[in-house]
């Protein structure tokens, strides 16, 4: 009998902006990650006149995409798939026609605003959304006191008594690492 292993199947979405180079970077980098890939790059246009045009422009890009794993080891095969309608329509539908291990998305684009949130609910498998490297999260700064009780009960308690209040956490358990919680049991 002979066995055929199945390979790792990935979806990739890219659209015109300039942020589909850190996607496929991404991808990419997935990909290298397994010894037989299919890489499925999927670009969505709205009129079937613009079919050719994107496809030349996902071809242009990929190629020098590859160019920075060509010496990476590994059976990788490329598709390009262009389509015509909705772009969360038409890369879940590919996901789901595929039987994808892995979509990777863009969470910013040319598409409608919120297209990766809709695409990672209706997505029938993993997803993985890249976002903007030099994206700058503005935290607010930690209360010191709360940092020092946290300190000082080892994680058992998070917040000073003024930050403390009925809608806060009070306690958090420590769950011992033993491999008799890959058997059921906690202790």
């Amino acid at each position: 009998m002979i066995t055929v292993s199945r390979r790792y199947r990935m979806v990739v979405a890219l659209d015109a902006s300039e942020y589909s180079e850190i996607v496929l970077e991404h991808a990419l980098d997935q990909a290298v990650r397994h010894d037989a890939t299919d890489l499925h790059f999927i670009a969505v246009v709205a009129h079937e006149r613009e079919v050719d045009g994107a496809g030349r422009h996902l071809a242009r890009q990929l190629v020098e995409g590859f160019e920075t794993i060509r010496d990476a080891s590994g059976d990788r095969r490329a598709r390009l798939h262009v389509r015509v309608g909705d772009p969360v329509e038409e890369v879940v539908r590919l996901a789901g026609e595929l039987d994808a291990d892995l979509l990777v998305i863009g969470r910013f684009g040319t598409h409608r605003r919120h297209s990766s949130t809709a695409i990672v609910d209706a997505a029938p498998c993993p997803t993985l959304v890249v976002g903007l490297t030099e994206h700058v999260v503005e935290a607010t700064p930690q209360c010191e006191a709360c940092v020092a009780v946290r300190a000082a009960t080892d994680g058992e308690r998070w917040f000073c008594d003024a930050h403390t209040g009925d809608a806060r956490l009070h306690s958090v358990a420590l769950l011992p690492w033993t491999s008799g919680l890959s058997h059921g049991r906690m202790w």
